[in-house]
């Protein structure tokens, strides 16, 4: 027997604070079901494919098959049934899924007036305003976007991809010198300059191959080279930057401004019981516990704060390996192990902080023709 579907999203701001509501019914008129969630904010198309997702994951637990999905979107309409394509990178992934998820119905999508679709419409104003609600207990809590490996757990929280890039060169760097949160604070030197700029450039076609979301946030640590690369990315994105001094590097302390070759020589002893220990710190400097421990707030708040969303992260050698050492679950070992270049990237999409898909792990090869 024919199902029918109605789905509707809503966004006051569009993007602004978001939802959808779904009800479904049979050939009768009898309800079936009506549920809806609020999305944070989010744009209206957002919405609009969450709707249709969240229907038909419904669906899927039901003995239903035969369905008529009926919504006042065109849009979303048309690119379903695959005669508009789809421009944005944000929607890119929630068609895929979608599509997906017709696969196993016998499905029939239709454009309907809004004023034919207010019972959704009330719905999700309803879920907007009144919070999560449902009339089935039938419901599969399964974030729209789900990882891409099929083994890969299911996931409940819509996630958030992270855009990790360490700074460009400047003289310390070129020298191998040690240098810290808490000891001068080098700018860019002219490669980093160019370094910083080619990174920049590059993020979006990453971005766009891997089919995630564009950056909408830079945060920054507020050192001064890590500052002048996050600049280079605001200028080539057109999206604005914020500072937080927990994505610093680490502190070094005494240590801050030499060379190994003179630590090795003056100071052998105290590193001969810092190197692969997470918990010994230079004379006055810190630990990779502490530093750990705050690049993990800070990440975490972001992953919690930007669902749906990409944001680039402009940092240092250490916060970048922690991130690193957050998305894969590995152990301490991260954190002198991996190396990142200047200007490396690195794409991680996090769904909460208990799972994280890796995409690509110090990408540099936008600086090989330097």
């Amino acid at each position: 027997m024919m199902v029918f579907v109605y789905c509707d999203g809503a966004s006051r701001g569009n993007p602004g604070p978001a939802s959808y509501g779904v009800h479904i019914e049979d050939a009768n008129g009898q309800i079936i079901a009506d549920f809806g969630e609020s999305l944070g904010d989010q744009t209206n198309n957002f919405a609009e494919y969450q709707g249709v997702i969240a229907a038909l994951r419904y669906l899927t637990a039901t003995e239903h098959r035969n369905v008529t999905i009926r919504l006042d979107s065109k849009l979303v309409v048309e690119q379903l049934s695959g005669r508009w394509k789809v421009k944005s990178p944000e929607i890119r992934e929630l068609v895929a899924e979608a599509s997906e998820l017709l696969g196993a119905f016998d499905a029939k999508l239709e454009w309907i007036p809004r004023e034919q679709n207010s019972i959704a419409d009330s719905l999700a104003n309803r879920a907007l305003d009144q919070g999560d609600f449902q009339t089935v207990e039938a419901s599969l809590p399964l974030s729209a976007i789900q990882p891409r490996s099929i083994r890969a757990p299911r996931q409940t929280v819509e996630p958030t991809t992270l855009v990790v890039i360490r700074h460009g060169s400047t003289g310390s760097t070129e020298a191998n010198l040690i240098s810290g949160g808490d000891g001068d604070d080098p700018a860019l030197s002219k490669l980093g300059e160019q370094e910083a700029a080619k990174a920049a450039s590059a993020v979006a076609g990453l971005l766009d191959f891997y089919q995630l979301p564009p950056v909408s946030r830079i945060v920054h640590s507020p050192m001064v080279r890590t500052s002048q690369t996050a600049t280079a990315l605001v200028d080539t994105l057109g999206v604005s930057a914020e500072s937080d001094a927990r994505l610093k590097e680490i502190g070094f302390g005494d240590w801050e401004g030499l060379s190994m070759t003179e630590l090795e020589v003056d100071s052998s002893s105290s590193i001969s019981s810092w190197r692969n220990s997470v918990t010994s710190k230079p004379p006055n400097g810190e630990s990779i516990q502490e530093l750990e421990a705050r690049v993990t707030r800070v990440a975490s708040e972001l992953i919690s704060s930007s669902q749906g969303r990409t944001v680039a992260i402009i940092t240092h050698m250490m916060p970048t390996r922690a991130i690193a050492k957050l998305a894969q679950k590995s152990n301490d070992v991260s954190h002198w192990n991996i190396n990142f270049a200047p200007c490396g990237i690195s794409i991680y999409r996090f769904y909460g902080t208990e799972y994280a898909e890796a995409f690509c792990i110090n990408s540099c090869g936008h600086l090989i023709h330097r």
